[in-house]
């Protein structure tokens, strides 16, 4: 399993990008990117799956970007994970936005998600 944790500026989502154009995705890949992604939204409400990247078509992912090439040399489950850099707009706090403690929040839902889906690793 890897995740390439990264702010997006734009997005103002916590989200996360498959691996859906690399050459070997399949039903495998399928199954633990949903169980994973599934694992999320039950335990955060900081986590949602309606805003992100555009999904790469079949055989047209970019092999470069790390979550891709991960996933298609090690035939695993890999993720780019990001997390708005002002606010999660789902999740709004007026006060303070997003902030170190909602990443450190977060995390731990990464860990507790991650957790929840070894088996199926």
């Amino acid at each position: 399993m890897f995740l390439d944790i990264h702010g997006d500026e734009a997005i103002p989502y916590n989200f996360a990008a498959g691996s859906e154009g690399i050459p070997s995705y399949d039903e495998r890949h399928a199954g633990l990117e949903n169980a994973f992604k599934q694992a999320l939204l039950t335990i955060t409400p900081e986590f949602q799956d309606d805003y992100g990247y555009d999904k790469d078509e079949p055989g047209k992912a970019n092999l470069t970007v790390g979550s891709n090439w991960v996933a298609e040399q090690f035939r695993c489950l890999s993720y780019t994970i990001e997390m708005p850099f002002k606010d999660n707009n789902n999740y709004p706090d007026p006060l303070y936005g997003w902030s170190p403690e909602r990443s450190i929040k977060f995390g731990h839902d990464m860990v507790a998600a991650t957790l929840a889906v070894t088996d199926k690793l």
